[in-house]
């Protein structure tokens, strides 16, 4: 774009958003009257940038980098042909500079707003952000694959798509090779993230963003039909948050499928996790704002051959999670787990471990020796029953081996508790297969351990459904 200085057409350029949206506004007979207000040569530099005013009030990008009119009259072509627009606000098509056409139609987003994209492949040089309440960015196409945001050259800013606004919802695309974190919601109220596909070319490494689906400090949150793939972390992550729903999802090829961490009010249903160091973790972890985690409602899941290879990166708490877990309870609260398909798990179906003990047990690293004082290290209050497990803890992975017993039992605790009586665990009536270590000491004395489940033979309180 040709230097504009600070002469008049720099004064104009400025002024450009407010005037093309007062335009718009406008009926055509006076469209014509913003023309005083600039000297000939910013009116001809306007007029090279204005979109056209559909009648419809959609604005289109063409996948030549201009602007076209989007239902007016003069015959443009749209940004995306055969391509059902309805509901759209803006539509934008692949551009020579998608930084640039993208992230503008965002920062020009009013509330209410839908954004739309055509089919393609987009790249990206730099993060897209959102701070303008309740609007949509949404694909159009049939599959979330059909629109493409490639963040394989960004240069600054680590992750994709970043949103502090509330109201945002983000369907039907697919987001890959972020440096970073995939789509990150910070303190938002309702947040939807729909039929995403999350994922990195490279496969499963280290060099791959920790999180793909990443809300944080967020209530009414909602992820459901996306598939992630690859993330270093935790493929679809929810923490610090409140009144939450993950549901229906596929993830594979992370280091944890689904993590819940330090929240309340969740529920995780109908997900399927595969090919994962760990399927579903709920966590509950110190030095956060948000000290408890607590209410997880986790069912009718299958979880299953999560066996990848641990390759979080160093020093950091999932990137001690042995390999082979179906599911991990760290010093969470209150967690419910009932008809879930849990099979195939090298290490074990579930396991429940306070804080320290996971420390003690693995390699540790920073956050292991900074423990918070204020965040309560012990899981309490777990409810099993009604899961189908088969075929786990065949193989298990270090420290699992050195329970001294194959196959490891479907729930494996490890009897850490602040003081006797306080885990308040359930296993319903028709228990699980059970193994309770009885502290690090005793892990690899299978003598000094506890298989007998009749302590906790009873029926916990059932949580009721989380609604948005």
């Amino acid at each position: 774009m040709t230097d504009m200085g600070k002469g008049p057409l720099a004064r104009v350029h400025g002024k450009l958003p407010a005037l093309m949206r007062e335009q718009c506004r406008r009926p055509i007979s006076a469209r014509s009257s913003v023309a005083p207000i600039l000297s000939l040569a910013a009116a001809a530099f306007l007029v090279g940038l204005t979109p056209a005013c559909g009648d419809s009030g959609t604005t289109t990008t063409g996948s030549g980098g201009g602007a076209t009119g989007g239902g007016g009259t003069g015959g443009a072509k749209p940004a995306c042909d055969g391509v059902d627009a309805t509901g759209c606000t803006t539509v934008i098509g692949p551009t020579s500079d998608d930084t640039t056409s993208v992230q503008t139609a965002l920062i020009e987003a009013n509330s209410g707003s839908t954004v739309c994209l055509c089919p393609g492949d987009y790249s990206f040089n730099n993060r897209l952000s959102l701070d303008v309440a309740d609007v949509t960015l949404k694909g159009l196409g049939a599959v979330n694959t059909d629109v493409t945001l490639d963040f394989a050259g960004q240069m600054a800013g680590d992750d994709g798509i970043t949103v502090t606004s509330d109201g945002f919802t983000i369907e039907n695309l697919a987001v890959k090779n972020t440096p970073g974190n995939g789509v990150v919601a910070s303190g938002v109220e309702g947040v939807t993230f729909r039929g995403l596909k999350v994922y990195w070319d490279a496969g499963s490494t280290t060099a791959n963003g920790a999180y793909a689906v990443y809300p944080v400090k967020s209530s009414k949150v909602l992820i459901e039909d996306c598939e992630i793939v690859g993330a270093a972390d935790a493929g679809l992550y929810v923490g610090q948050s409140n009144q939450i729903i993950v549901r229906n999802n596929l993830v594979h090829g992370n280091v944890a499928g689904i993590e819940i961490e330090n929240s309340s009010n969740s529920e995780v249903y109908g997900n399927t996790s595969y090919d994962n160091s760990a399927g579903i973790l709920v966590f509950n972890l110190p030095n956060l704002e948000k000290k408890d985690g607590e209410t997880c409602n986790v069912h009718d899941n299958e979880i299953y051959e999560n066996d990848r290879d641990n390759f979080a990166a160093k020093g950091t708490i999932v990137a001690n999670v042995p390999p082979g877990i179906g599911m991990l309870i760290l010093a969470a609260d209150d967690t419910e787990i009932h008809d879930n398909d849990i099979h195939d798990n090298r290490s074990v179906s579930i396991v429940s471990v306070s804080y320290d003990t996971l420390c003690d047990l693995t390699a540790g690293g920073d956050a292991c020796k900074n423990a918070d004082p204020a965040t309560d290290k012990y899981p309490e209050g777990l409810y099993i029953y009604g899961n189908t497990f088969t075929a786990n803890g065949l193989d298990p992975a270090a420290p699992f081996n050195v329970l001294g017993i194959t196959p490891v039992e479907d729930f494996v605790w490890d009897g850490d508790e602040k003081t006797a009586g306080d885990a308040k665990i359930c296993l319903s009536t028709t228990p699980p297969s059970f193994r309770n270590f009885m502290g690090v000491a005793n892990i690899g004395m299978p003598a000094n351990q506890s298989t007998d489940s009749t302590p906790y033979l009873c029926d916990g309180t059932k949580q009721s459904p989380i609604s948005l």
